[in-house]
């Protein structure tokens, strides 16, 4: 049995899949025992919480050339990365020959109401464009706003990383802190960033509430691991350590997947597929829903449809799922009984919201201004209403940085736009644009699927044709609160101790680990990246690899 291939199965598709399919091919050469990778996603198509859609805004002319369709794409789930946080993906992305394909994008926002009261727009980041100084962030208040948020993000940042809060802390936490006792809070941010602030003036505080009710809970409250409970009762580091990450660096290096992120995953899917490529052979499995039946010896994979059952055998399973649809893919066999109460009390703790991304051409959900419209356009609302958590809509040919594009820019309009809602009926169904096949050739598994086969759409009820046909996903994403992270720490000491059991031969573990965005921070491609090199240095035993 010690000469006999190391059979590792992994349940899931996107990011956390792929990436351990990869650093088990990367590294799984170096040990004494074969590998052998199989990889199992019930779609035709992979790519997770990550979704691309092509659209056709009309009939492009140019002179001298006939008439020819106007294609565009577009991300309705993952869509951006900052590559100046972003090591490993670099790293990946360099490996792998799709690091040119990554193209900077306009990181501009706007914060705005509905009965244009609020009205900002937040430029620093603005190349190719007009900004109004009427509007513009950095001049709001004679220009006393802009420092204090940059003092404030900083300090909750530096809370964060000191380890000295608990996920009991909360987003209120902080900003009530902040109003209360401002010097205490962030005069030490503001020395280190030699930001002068007037620690009397008695406009302070009425200035950090702005800050907060402005600025920082509609941003948090538009990202998609926020309830609609808003994002008061959040752990300060969910958003923070996700802010840190996605927007830190010196500077930050934003950028977007040229034709979609998940171009770069069924890239990344060929790479670790191709037979030529050194190191454990990986199958990439599509189209199959599996079910796992877990002794301690080992796992049964079978396939159950119309034709019958299919079956597969292996050592180790890893889900690389959402925690809530690992359970009921697991059965646990004799002997497993305590570990199976055990996960069921760590994945019960995590919680989900499940929302929309669509592509459309709704102008009137943008600022009522349209000088206002940027990348970002984030709904400032009441904090006490919390019916609506996704208010963020994206202005899709400023995402893919139009005025730095040539091509793009001479088309011109028309402009379109990608919205996070709760409700597909929150869009005009005749704003909603059609699904279109991908232009390209390649990857090919991406130029031979079906639109829709992505995403989550079939886990709904059926819908009408004219609806399924246009450009949507439906998304899911755990919330990050408090019970969330505590689930990620334990799943964690789980992942260690059930590693080292499999690495010593005990056959008294459980053959499972846990991977997914789910398991590790905000679920950023940079945190799934992480968490599979960290499995995977576990299970080969190499320590200092898990550590980094």
């Amino acid at each position: 049995m010690d000469n006999a291939p190391l059979r590792v199965a992994i349940i899931g598709g996107g990011v956390s899949g792929l990436s351990l399919a990869y650093y088990l091919q990367k590294y799984g050469g170096e040990t004494a025992r074969e590998i052998e990778v199989t990889l199992f996603e019930r779609k035709t198509t992979l790519g997770g919480n990550a979704e691309t859609v092509w659209v056709d805004l009309g009939s492009r002319r140019q002179p001298g050339k006939p008439d020819s369709p106007y294609r565009r794409w577009a991300d309705l789930g993952v869509n951006d990365v900052n590559l100046a946080t972003y090591d490993r993906l670099r790293a990946v992305l360099g490996e792998i020959g799709e690091l040119d394909r990554m193209k900077p994008l306009e990181n501009t926002e706007s914060y705005f109401s509905r009965d244009g009261t609020i009205a900002l727009t937040d430029d620093r980041d603005l190349v190719h464009g007009v900004s109004d100084p009427a509007h513009e962030l950095s001049q709001a208040e004679g220009g006393k706003l802009a420092p204090l948020i940059t003092v404030v993000h900083q300090s909750a940042i530096d809370l964060v990383e000191s380890q000295r809060i608990t996920p009991r802390y909360t987003v209120d936490d902080f900003f009530d802190g902040c109003v209360a006792a401002p010097s205490e809070m962030l005069a030490a941010a503001a020395d280190r960033l030699k930001i002068d602030i007037d620690w009397q003036d008695p406009a302070l505080p009425a200035r950090l509430e702005r800050i907060r009710g402005t600025i920082y809970y509609p941003r948090i409250s538009a990202m998609y691991f926020a309830d609609d409970r808003g994002p008061g009762g959040m752990p300060l580091q969910a958003p923070f350590e996700y802010y840190r990450i996605q927007e830190g660096g010196s500077p930050p290096d934003r950028r977007y997947f040229e034709h979609g992120a998940q171009h770069w995953l069924e890239a990344l899917a060929a790479h670790i597929a191709n037979p030529q490529i050194q190191g454990p052979r990986v199958t990439i499995l599509r189209g199959i829903e599996v079910e796992a039946s877990l002794s301690p010896r080992g796992v049964t994979l079978t396939e159950r449809n119309a034709a019958g059952e299919r079956r597969w055998e292996a050592d180790l399973l890893i889900m690389a799922t959402h925690a809530e649809d690992a359970l009921p893919m697991l059965t646990f066999g004799d002997g497993l009984a305590d570990t199976q109460r055990a996960l069921q009390h760590i994945l019960g703790k995590v919680r989900y919201t499940r929302g929309f991304g669509v592509c459309h051409t709704a102008a009137a959900r943008l600022p009522p201004n349209r000088n206002l419209w940027r990348t970002y356009n984030i709904e400032v609302r009441d904090r006490e209403d919390t019916f609506f958590p996704y208010r963020i809509d994206y202005v899709a040919n400023r995402h893919q940085n139009d005025a730095g594009n040539p091509a793009y820019d001479r088309a011109g309009l028309p402009q379109y736009f990608v919205s996070l809602v709760d409700d597909l009926n929150r869009i005009p169904r005749r704003e909603m644009l059609d699904r279109r096949p991908s232009p390209l050739n390649a990857p090919a598994a991406l130029a031979n699927a079906t639109p829709g086969e992505a995403g989550y759409r079939d886990r709904l009820p059926p819908l009408d044709p004219e609806l399924e046909a246009k450009a949507w996903t439906m998304f899911k994403h755990n919330v990050l609160d408090a019970d969330c992270l505590e689930a990620q720490a334990e799943v964690a000491r789980y992942n260690r101790t059930a590693a080292r059991g499999r690495l010593e031969g005990r056959q008294d573990v459980c053959p499972l680990l846990f991977a997914g965005g789910w398991t590790r921070g905000a679920g950023l491609q940079e945190q799934s990246l992480e968490q599979s090199a960290q499995i995977v240095a576990q299970l080969l035993g190499h320590t200092g690899q898990s550590d980094a």
